[in-house]
């Protein structure tokens, strides 16, 4: 598959866009609508770090702060064609991105279709097939996947509550420097999930999934995975709102494997208050808790690990769109076979927001510390080194999307962390930056 597939899909898709609109005007009830942006882009990254440094390979010259800059230009085109059929019984779309720049060529073309078969009963059919071609950071990597998903959902007569029933396969090819680390893969899915989105009786979802993969080059690896899902919210009369969810998912292999990699199981769950919904001012609070554990530990890569996190703030809104959260929040990682990894994160954050003028742009700093509990040279009990040093950490994060004169959008989005540790040799850097700007035919 080569890079210039997608653009054919493209020239198409606008030539037939032309019959489709001639259609669409003889035939009342049904739609056609094209978005058709294009444009340039350009990524910004780096990190920095310590490592050490040789003179020739023998002779050391100590821990030196090394980088990794890199600058990637692009041209981006994105269609997007959407419409109905038969008074709204048939609505379809087709979205095709098509990038191509210096180090990153990506193509990509999603299809849908919904039609309604009874009353009660709606289906869903969802193919779509990317192509990637990654030479960023010394990479020569090409990817292609594609994968299909077909959905038949049934409302109940209380008109609030629903069930459905999923059905998916996907695929995975990789070549090029850089596949090692990324294996070929093929997969399904059967999924069926039941929900109730009315306010009345509360907000509740419930749902299983049960995934097969198999690896062409590693017969060791193919699997099987049951997950589930579950989730409830409830909103008084006041304005108070309760959350409980929490998912899970069990993995093993279809025969004996040495490592335990693919045999574990990992569970999530979290419970969130809201205070004051109705009004401009808000108070949330969030606990949440994730476990993963492995059939078998070894010393070094699966290791069981317990994560607890809490969160909570503030949330203040106005009727123009303005916002700005503040919240305080901490983390702890516990790690039974390797203390040296377990350490407890304080710290907090604040999130402005202004949604106007049809643009959105947030920031949101944050700060905070993360101490390990045991920093020695060898983490007692365990048969790692203690490699990690406690940090400080500022961190900010920055999302744009504006409309600007002559039919343009400017999407800017970045991201920064500095991190000051306790040894020095440590510390590290990082910066994300894109800029995005296109025209809207």
């Amino acid at each position: 598959m080569s890079a210039a597939a997608p653009l054919v899909v493209t020239i198409l898709a606008i030539v037939l866009t032309g019959a489709d609109a001639a259609r669409a005007a003889e035939a009342a009830p049904d739609t056609l609508r094209l978005r058709l942006e294009a444009g340039v882009g350009t990524d910004i990254t780096n990190e920095q770090f310590y490592e050490d440094a040789f003179l020739a390979d023998t002779l050391f010259l100590g821990r030196r702060l090394t980088g990794t800059p890199e600058t990637r230009h692009a041209g981006v085109l994105d269609l997007d064609l959407q419409g109905t059929r038969g008074d709204g019984f048939l609505q379809y779309r087709l979205h095709h991105v098509l990038s191509v720049g210096d180090r990153l060529t990506r193509g990509l073309l999603d299809l849908s279709g919904t039609c309604d078969v009874a009353p009660d009963w709606r289906f869903q059919l969802a193919p779509s097939v990317e192509y990637r071609r990654d030479r960023t950071f010394g990479r020569d990597l090409t990817e292609a996947r594609g994968g299909t998903t077909a959905r038949l959902r049934h409302r109940f007569r209380d008109e609030d509550t629903f069930a459905e029933l999923g059905l998916g396969g996907d695929f995975l090819r990789t070549s090029g420097r850089g596949a090692d680390f990324i294996p070929d893969r093929d997969a399904g899915l059967l999924a069926l999930v039941v929900e109730r989105a009315g306010l009345d009786a509360g907000e509740w979802r419930a749902g299983w999934r049960l995934a097969a993969r198999a690896f062409p080059d590693s017969s060791e690896r193919n699997h099987l995975e049951h997950g589930w899902e579950a989730r409830w919210r409830h909103v008084t009369a006041a304005g108070h709102a309760l959350t409980l969810e929490g998912e899970g998912a069990r993995r093993t292999t279809r025969r004996a494997a040495p490592t335990a990699r693919d045999r574990f199981w990992e569970a999530q769950a979290a419970v969130e208050a809201e205070l004051g919904t109705l009004s401009a001012w808000t108070w949330r609070a969030r606990l949440e808790g994730e476990v993963l554990r492995y059939e078998q530990q070894d010393s070094v890569l699966y290791l069981d690990a317990s994560v607890l996190r809490a969160r909570l703030g503030p949330r203040w809104q106005d009727s123009g769109g303005r916002s700005v959260s503040l919240a305080a929040r901490g983390e702890r990682l516990t790690s039974p076979r390797d203390p040296g990894e377990d350490y407890d994160e304080a710290g907090g954050e604040l999130t402005a927001e202004w949604l106007g003028l049809r643009g959105w742009w947030s920031v949101a700093p944050a700060a905070g510390w993360r101490q390990y509990r045991d920093t020695s040279a060898w983490a007692a009990g365990s048969s790692l080194p203690g490699v990690h040093s406690s940090f400080a950490f500022y961190e900010v994060t920055l999302f744009g999307d504006q409309p600007l004169p002559g039919a343009l959008r400017l999407r800017v989005s970045g991201a920064g962390r500095v991190e000051v540790h306790t040894d020095r040799t440590q510390d590290t850097r990082s910066l994300y930056f894109s800029v995005d700007l296109r025209r809207l035919f």
